[in-house]
């Protein structure tokens, strides 16, 4: 016998052995078999065995293996006495030179033993089939999950796409959950109390038809309709089915649309509310197709989530519809305000213009004499008439702004000399004031790229506001200009009372003073802020402010440099 298959039947778990000659001579038997013959369990020949007779004998079985030639499978060898073991034997005759047999193989199994293993292995079977089944019911489960995850993404993200309520509300109505052959009806709570249902998506284009009935058939007019009483009045899904009775003709808005929805053929309505800040706008009911199952707790959490995104979209949809209209009014109200203003700042020069006029020929004594009392008098005629003129100019010059109609014709402005000029311009004004101006210091390079004049009507607005709030006889307004990157920025800072931080920008608002009430108004009209941040901005510049209260204030003025092809080298 080879060596290796020797190794492999000595350590082999059940019995064999090797015979030759018709006398069954032993010439081989492993561990186990040898075992079986010493202990006097069986006998296949002549030996001699340790009990005799012994309790199983099997040369018979061998005998008749040996005469005719034949391989006996899994015979039942009885032992000679009750209640010993019982053995499996098979053998297998081996071939010589010629057809005859020359030997024999013998296997031999404990039958007990050979059904334990088989019942073991009949448990083992069983226990790799229920993990299997667990294993294909969990990656069951798990694609379900995945199939409703990735047909709530693909909801959502059409929902997000666009804040047109139009076609927020035809996103909505083509929504169905991810179980084959459902549909749905939606209704909405309008902001009128009435409710309003969307067009019917049929998906069998067959009963399409019907399914526009059941749109164009529509529920009560009034939103009660989704309040009490009806199956809406509960902010959790519910399901219905043939046989709910009233609640079914409720969840379907009358016995019309019910006969429509039996025509169409329903398995169950899952209505689930459509809620946006704890109030609900309406519903979504869920057809099932006719003979399904009743709808599941994942088709209801799914629909749950449907339904809140798309309560969310329609809000946000309508929210977005409201603020444009009021948007849209906003506009329309200002540039009525704007042409007004405009109208009447021009038809108020005309008048104001004539009292100039008829105070300078009196003043000249054209229409007699004039006493010196009266030449004071004219005089404060003539400033007043002044004064209103500028606050008309101003005006005009935001509504001008304000309209885009402003013209700006840009060049290189040497902001130094800009300061230098409008410091020249009201150094009266300053030293009227007992204050002291300090500057204009800076970088002689800060050249920016603007509109000359717009420029120092910007910085005469702020150097002037500064003398405006700055305390007489007690404050310093300074002047100063610095590059900075690809800007130049122009400073106005002043000693005044400063500005508290919450008001830092409504300081720019039209019309906007901080003083409390018109007795403490400092002159003006409240629009030389505001028209310089617009001037500023148009020349793709900006105006800022910096402020501490009880320390004062600093204005910049940031304007980009000179036009890249004109800096110096």
């Amino acid at each position: 016998m080879n060596v290796s298959v020797e190794r492999q039947f000595t350590f082999a778990p059940v019995a064999f052995a090797m015979t030759d000659g018709p006398a069954h001579q032993l010439v081989y038997t492993n561990s186990v078999f040898q075992d079986l013959l010493s202990s006097g369990q069986i006998t296949v020949g002549h030996e001699r065995v340790a009990r005799s007779p012994p309790s199983t004998d099997l040369r018979p079985m061998l005998d008749r293996a040996f005469r005719d030639g034949e391989t006996l499978r899994d015979e039942v060898v009885e032992p000679f006495d009750k209640g010993l073991a019982i053995w499996s034997c098979t053998v297998w005759p081996v071939s010589g030179a010629t057809d005859h047999p020359e030997g024999l193989v013998i296997e031999v199994r404990n039958i007990e033993a050979l059904e334990d293993a088989k019942a073991r292995q009949r448990a083992i079977a069983e226990r790799l089939l229920l993990g299997a089944l667990r294993e294909q019911d969990a990656a069951r489960v798990a694609e379900d999950m995945n199939l409703r995850a990735r047909h709530l993404a693909s909801a959502s993200r059409r929902l997000s796409m666009s804040l047109d309520e139009s076609a927020t509300r035809d996103t909505v109505r083509h929504l169905t959950l991810s179980r084959p052959g459902t549909w749905c009806i939606v209704d909405v709570a309008e902001s009128n109390g009435s409710v309003h249902r969307l067009a019917v998506v049929h998906r069998d284009p067959a009963k399409q038809t019907l399914a526009r009935k059941l749109g164009e058939q529509t529920p009560a007019r009034k939103s009660a309709s989704i309040g009490s009483g009806s199956v809406f009045a509960s902010a959790h899904p519910t399901i219905v089915t043939h046989a709910s009775g009233m609640a079914l003709i409720l969840a379907a808005h009358g016995e019309e649309n019910l006969r429509t929805l039996r025509e169409i053929g329903f398995g169950a309505l899952l209505v689930v509310p459509l809620i946006v800040r704890a109030r609900v706008q309406g519903a979504i009911t869920f057809v099932s197709a006719e003979g399904d199952d009743v709808f599941s707790a994942e088709d209801i959490a799914l629909a749950t989530d449907l339904a809140s995104w798309s309560a969310l979209a329609l809000d946000n949809a309508r929210l977005y519809r409201e603020a444009d209209a009021l948007r849209l009014a906003a506009d329309l109200a200002n540039q009525s305000k704007s042409q007004f203003l405009g109208s009447m700042s021009h038809e108020l020069r005309t008048p104001l213009n004539a009292i100039g006029g008829f105070v300078d020929l009196i003043a000249m004594g054209v229409s007699g004499p004039v006493t010196d009392k009266q030449h004071v008098g004219l005089a404060r005629i003539k400033a007043n008439q002044q004064h209103l003129l500028v606050l008309i100019t101003e005006i005009l010059n935001f509504v001008r702004v304000e309209s885009g109609r402003a013209e700006y014709h840009n060049a290189e402005v040497s902001l130094p000399q800009a300061l230098a000029e409008v410091a020249d311009m009201l150094s009266a004004a300053i030293a009227e004031k007992g204050l002291v101006l300090d500057g204009p210091h800076g970088d002689a390079d800060a050249v920016a790229w603007a509109d000359p004049n717009r420029v120092r009507q910007i910085l005469v607005n702020l150097v002037m506001n500064a003398v405006k709030y700055t305390p007489p006889n007690n404050g310093t307004i300074s002047l100063s200009c610095v590059v900075e990157g690809d800007r130049v920025l122009a400073h106005v800072a002043d000693t005044g009372p400063g500005i508290p931080r919450d008001k830092l920008e409504s300081i720019f608002e039209p019309f906007v003073q901080l003083t409390a009430g018109l007795a403490d108004r400092r002159g003006g009209v409240g629009l030389g802020l505001a028209i310089s941040r617009d001037l500023a901005r148009a020349m793709a510049g900006d105006l800022s402010i910096e402020s501490t209260v009880g320390l004062g204030s600093r204005f910049t003025l940031a304007l980009p440099a000179r036009a890249p092809e004109r800096r110096r080298s």
